[in-house]
């Protein structure tokens, strides 16, 4: 067991959200959502770009870099 210290504001927050459920397992559920929430987002833009708009953002991403690396 270990103790940690949140400002007011953010125990009031907890506090709403926490229902029936004591703090630990809610801060569980908040880390695991987090982990999860990471993983979708990135999956959530898989396919949105059709070949030509991906090769157009590549190339854009390509050139910055260039452009990025010469003013180094």
């Amino acid at each position: 067991m270990k103790t940690i210290m949140i400002d007011d504001e953010t125990y009031e927050k907890l506090k709403r959200m926490k229902n029936n459920r004591s703090f630990s397992s809610l801060l569980s559920f908040l880390a695991d959502e987090a982990r999860g929430r990471a993983k979708y987002n990135i999956r959530k833009f898989y396919g949105i770009l059709n070949k030509q708009e991906a090769e157009m953002w590549e190339s854009a991403i390509s050139e910055s870099r260039n452009k990025l690396r010469d003013r180094l």
